[in-house]
């Protein structure tokens, strides 16, 4: 009998552990979904509005220096960094655009410090977001690993 009760008291931390596990991603997702988050355009409420500020964006300079959690990044004039999700935002119209900088290794990264790497992360299938993208990673001396 106590082996039973151990088991089920287990299955049911397991299924508590899932539960919480759910709960923070829908989270996260919901969070990404929003007007300033990395997938605003997911959302049919801002898609116009995000290809709109991309358009607009690639006609500025990048001249704005911003910090990042450990890093420095220059990015273009009248945006900002998200803060919690690491995506770049249009501070003109407020609305998240999909490029995203985050610690960790990935095809366009940067070492800071010993054994510390940013990356960059953009969806290229969205019109100008590449393009964007690219003179983002030129002007902060990101190297593409995954040629």
């Amino acid at each position: 009998m106590t082996i039973v009760i151990m088991l089920l008291m287990l299955s049911s931390c397991y299924y508590f552990n899932q539960v919480v596990d759910d709960i923070k991603e829908s989270t996260e997702m919901s969070e990404r979904s929003k007007k300033n988050g990395s997938g605003a355009i997911t959302n049919e409420k801002y898609k116009d509005g995000v290809k709109e500020a991309v358009k607009d964006i690639l006609k500025r300079p990048l001249n704005k220096n911003e910090s990042f959690k450990e890093i420095k990044l220059i990015i273009p004039l009248n945006t900002s960094i998200n803060q919690k999700q690491g995506n770049i935002v249009d501070l003109r119209t407020g609305y998240g655009i999909p490029i995203t900088f985050g610690e960790g290794r990935t095809c366009n990264e940067k070492k800071i410090g010993n054994n510390t790497y940013y990356g960059i992360l953009y969806n290229e299938k969205i019109p100008g977001v590449e393009e964007l993208a690219q003179k983002i990673i030129k002007a902060n001396g990101f190297v593409n690993t995954c040629k």
